[in-house]
């Protein structure tokens, strides 16, 4: 069993010296992840930091050992977007993640050992191996759920936001000023979304369905792209926009209506299982005296 041990703890050790090193090396950055970078838009340095803080150094080595494994953070890039986080930032969970689930393990492992109950060497190694991949995927998990309620934040934004709009439009006012007018009157993170990339269409001299496409690209809402399309057809061939705009806000609530019911319907299922085994102790605790009585009544006389 030790040379099993030692086997399987120097292939490790040699996989991560052979992946540190080609993390460590430099690589040149690809041309897409480039041009997405400059299309994106710029923050403040108080957003970013300073290009030579440690923390970024930090980062830039995490997503280069993540590369070397074979996992590319850019497929997360619209949930990252969505969230505010970088991906230096996401690819040091990741590797944060997967060094505490082996180091746990195998903690948790010499400690059993040095009590004498703990279980063979190559077990322990299988569980860190385990654990450290489940770490390594537990921050993706995380993304992807802070990323679907930050969505669901902005559909309720963005409905209440339309109906800004055709309150506006139906004052009589133009449908730029109705975009601008009803982002500015709102508040919270979707209203500060919507704000920043009407102010950025506007300095950048952009017609504001195309800053609406570029943020429902960049946030993967399908309902904002929907929304641009709808403004486009008004801004370009002045067709008549309150209607639809109306319609698309209640095509919105519904969904949220569904989604909010739909969602207390699963967590009443959820309540069933708790619910049951509750019951199913209740009866034992009844039963069990009667039960125990009656054996104890029916078995042979000494």
């Amino acid at each position: 069993m030790t040379p099993l041990l030692l086997a399987v703890l120097g292939a490790g050790t040699g996989a991560g010296v052979v992946l540190t090193v080609r993390g460590l090396a430099p690589r040149p950055k690809p041309l897409e992840a480039v041009l997405r970078d400059l299309a994106r838009p710029s923050r403040s340095m108080a957003e970013t930091g300073s290009p030579t803080h440690p923390d970024d150094r930090i980062g830039g080595r995490a997503r280069s050992l993540v590369s070397a494994v074979g996992v590319d953070v850019e497929r997360y890039r619209h949930d990252l977007d969505i969230v505010g986080r970088t991906a230096e930032r996401h690819a040091t969970e990741k590797l944060a993640g997967g060094v505490v689930g082996l180091l746990v393990t195998n903690c948790l492992g010499v400690a059993l050992m040095s009590l004498g109950v703990g279980p063979p060497p190559a077990l322990v190694a299988l569980l860190s191996l385990g654990t450290a991949v489940g770490g390594f995927l537990l921050p993706d998990h995380l993304l992807h759920d802070e990323a679907e309620r930050r969505r669901r934040a902005f559909r309720h934004s963005l409905s209440s936001y339309l109906d800004l709009v055709v309150v506006l439009l139906a004052g009589g006012a133009g449908i730029e000023t109705a975009l601008h007018a009803a982002a500015d009157a709102g508040d919270g993170w979707g209203y500060r979304t919507i704000r920043r990339a009407l102010q950025r269409a506007r300095l950048t001299r952009v017609s504001p369905w195309a800053a609406f496409a570029d943020l429902a690209e960049q946030l993967d809402v399908s309902e904002l792209s929907e929304l641009a399309a709808s403004v486009s057809l008004a801004g370009s061939h002045g067709a008549r926009i309150r209607g639809s705009l109306a319609a698309k806000a209640d095509t919105l609530r519904g969904h949220q209506v569904a989604e909010t019911e739909a969602a207390a319907e699963a967590a009443t299922e959820r309540m069933t299982i708790p619910v049951a085994v509750l019951l199913l102790g209740f009866l034992l605790f009844i039963a069990y005296p009667a039960v125990a009585q009656i054996t104890s009544v029916g078995g042979p006389q000494p």
